[in-house]
């Protein structure tokens, strides 16, 4: 790696051994400006950074942007800043573009920038400012189908239009867009924003995340955080204890939240554990399982299978065009309605109770319930291919057609 030192001030353009550039080499451009920010993702750091167990107060100096065009072909991009902002962007030209924003301790003197190109592979970094009061802000416009590595230290990181990109935060927020293949996000404890990507596994390490636009396979993990996604293909989501909304979702879902609330809707197919949140379920055009430990559980529109334990919360499903369902409550009431005659249905509610609205029949039933009324008026035979079995401790029971006849 080639070491670049930025003096304040310079205007020449030269090399790093001091001898003017000749053409088709590095250009550097310096600019007799304050540091400033040329792009809008990039802001100038607090004039506070910790120390060990301390806080270091240090003077920003008046150091020019400088802006670098590479005229090298590149087809990757590793960027480090050490706590300042990264953005990366995709541009019309096949040349790669870097503008560098730096602030540090006027009494320690600019650091060095290190820049260096490798077989394609652009590497930028300021390993100074890991331990020093310093910072380089990038802003790097590439070409089409580069792959980019971030890693900001604790600040803002925005990638779009990138072939692939893998990116490390520290803290800060992350915005990615237009990635073409895989996004790899390790936030930690920053928001993460996506609006498209071919395929996404995202750790927000506690921080929100926000997606859309990716058909590929999605992994979230939030650790409390709050994960939102629609238009995107199968997914995988764990919010540790955040809220999730998913919608229009191509592929199967599942999700895990240990607590959190969560909403589906337009879904192909679902897997739901709330671990004592609600749940609610809609336009599900797949099977549906869902487990949520004393949270409630309301479906509305269900094509595939149903299974469903609750635990002591309400179960409430409407709208079900499914062939099977199988639910279970510890005490919390349970109401089915099918809007076709199912195959089989089973339901075990306890002590609560338990309204099944079935069209059509005849049905097998089996209704039974310890002290509690059981009212059955659907057409029933017990030699019927269709069944029901439906059983309570003490609740009510009714097993009864549609209002208005079959």
């Amino acid at each position: 790696m080639q070491p670049i030192t930025a003096q304040p001030g310079t205007s020449q353009q030269t090399s790093a051994q001091g001898r003017p550039l000749p053409r088709g080499r590095w250009i550097w451009r310096l600019f007799g400006i304050l540091v400033v920010l040329t792009c809008g993702i990039l802001v100038c750091l607090a004039t506070v950074k910790a120390g060990t167990g301390t806080q270091d107060v240090f003077v920003q100096s008046a150091l020019p942007t400088r802006t670098v065009i590479v005229p090298e072909t590149v087809t990757s991009v590793n960027v480090t800043s050490y706590g300042a902002p990264i953005q990366v962007t995709t541009g019309p030209s096949s040349e790669t573009t870097v503008t560098e924003t730096i602030s540090f301790d006027e009494k320690m003197g600019p650091p060095r920038v290190m820049e260096h190109v490798a077989r394609g592979a652009l590497t930028l970094a300021a390993p100074a400012c890991q331990n020093s009061p310093c910072s380089v802000g990038f802003a790097v416009t590439v070409p089409a189908g580069v792959t980019v590595t971030a890693a900001s230290g604790g600040a803002p990181v925005m990638v779009s239009g990138a072939a692939a990109a893998d990116i490390n935060s520290g803290g800060g927020t992350v915005g990615a867009s237009d990635i073409k293949g895989l996004l790899t996000v390790a936030a930690g404890g920053g928001d993460i924003t996506v609006t498209g990507a071919g395929s996404a596994s995202l750790d927000s390490g506690s921080g929100a995340v926000s997606v859309s636009g990716v058909p590929g396979p999605l992994n979230v993990s939030a650790e409390g955080g709050e994960i939102d996604v629609h238009g995107i293909g199968s997914a995988t989501l764990d919010s540790g204890g955040g809220p999730v909304n998913a919608s229009g979702v191509a592929g199967t879902l599942t999700v895990t939240t240990e607590g959190g609330s969560i909403n589906a809707s337009v879904v192909q197919g679902a897997n739901l554990d709330s671990g004592s949140g609600p749940v609610v379920a809609r336009a599900i055009d797949g099977p549906l399982n869902v487990h949520t430990e004393g949270g409630s559980l309301q479906v509305n529109g269900l094509a595939g299978a149903l299974v469903a334990g609750t635990g002591s919360g309400p179960l409430n499903a409407s709208g079900l065009n499914s062939a099977t369902a199988r639910v279970s409550t510890d005490g919390g009431n349970v109401w089915l309605g099918f809007t076709s005659a199912p195959q089989s249905v089973q339901v075990t509610a306890q002590s609560g109770n338990a309204v099944l609205v079935l069209p059509g029949g005849p049905y097998a039933v089996s209704a039974q319930s310890l002290g509690g009324p059981v009212d059955v008026s659907v057409p029933v035979s017990q030699t019927a291919a269709r069944t029901v079995s439906v059983s309570t401790t003490g609740g009510e029971l009714q097993v009864k057609p549609p209002a208005g006849g079959n």
